[in-house]
């Protein structure tokens, strides 16, 4: 018998007609004609629908086939189908041994990751399953993780000469004191320790327009801001909070910050996502061989 590894993100539009019904399920209602014409016009400029479900489904095939013919991997997504509840159904149908729901977000937030798990768990206390249950979360110190983004950054011509602008999603104030930015700074901090850069900050990015309240700062954009005072007059940006392209890399960084980086006279370069690269496919691997099968 087999493993089942269920590999969950957010999910995405996979087609523009999508859009609609995944900003629905995201936000928990539906947008206003105008404010729905500015988010489809987002997906627009990066070419009508979010990669993140293809490449979702790329890391899934190539994680079975680094782990070989005890394990099968599937994607399973939040807001957009397979949803959680029907990606575990299916996966229960094939009878495996286990299942393990592994989170692609290395880090630990309550509203993102542990909404996953939690989303997980009511389904099964609902429809309980005679086989175990894992789930594997907040993984950011596995070392091949770290090398995934040492090995982007030393590939990149400009990485020596350039200022090393790190980038994560932020979070309402209210969840600071949460698992994640704990787990973001300590893994920028590792990822300098190993590459040797001297110059690097960490911005905060993606923070929606109509906030109403406080949210983690300083964002990219008052990072740029400092590295045009100091001087430097190029940038890479890393976005270490993220493991595949999605919106918040392909138009929150290409094209927002890109723009922003160039109207104050600096040079802007975004290092790739992880996607299905194959370090970051043998980190996922380690991850799932090292999980002793613990739920939390």
């Amino acid at each position: 018998m087999k493993t089942g590894i269920l590999m969950v993100t957010l999910g995405g539009p996979r087609v523009p007609e999508e859009i609609p019904g995944f900003i629905r399920n995201f936000i928990g209602r539906e947008l206003p004609p105008p404010a729905m014409k500015a988010v489809v016009e987002r997906y627009e400029k990066i070419g009508g629908f979010s990669p993140l479900a293809r490449i979702t489904g790329e890391q899934a095939q190539a994680l079975g086939e680094a782990l070989g013919p005890g394990y099968f991997c599937a994607p399973a997504f939040r807001y957009a189908r397979p949803f959680i509840e029907d990606a575990l159904d299916q996966m229960a149908e094939a009878r495996p041994l286990r299942i393990i729901m592994l989170l692609l977000s290395p880090f630990y937030a309550g509203i993102t990751t542990g909404n996953y798990i939690e989303r997980a768990k009511a389904h099964l206390k609902k429809k309980p399953l005679s086989i175990p249950v894992g789930f594997i979360h907040s993984w950011f110190r596995e070392p091949l993780f770290i090398d995934s983004w040492v090995e982007k950054m030393k590939e990149d011509p400009l990485h020596e000469e350039a200022f090393t602008l790190f980038s994560a999603h932020s979070l309402p104030n209210r969840y600071e004191n949460e698992p994640y930015r704990q787990q973001i700074e300590e893994t920028v901090g590792m990822i300098v320790a190993r590459s040797g850069i001297k110059d690097y900050a960490l911005g905060w990015q993606s923070i929606p327009n109509n906030v109403q309240e406080p949210w983690i700062t300083p964002t990219v954009e008052e990072r740029i801001d400092e590295i045009a005072a100091a001087g430097f007059g190029s940038v890479v940006q890393v976005p270490v909070g993220f493991t595949a392209d999605h919106i918040e890399t392909l138009y929150d960084i290409d094209i927002i910050h890109r723009k922003y980086a160039r109207e104050k006279g600096i040079s802007f370069r975004r290092l790739s996502s992880l996607n299905a690269g194959d370090t970051f496919i043998r980190a996922l691997k380690e991850v799932v061989l090292k999980f002793k099968g613990d739920e939390e």
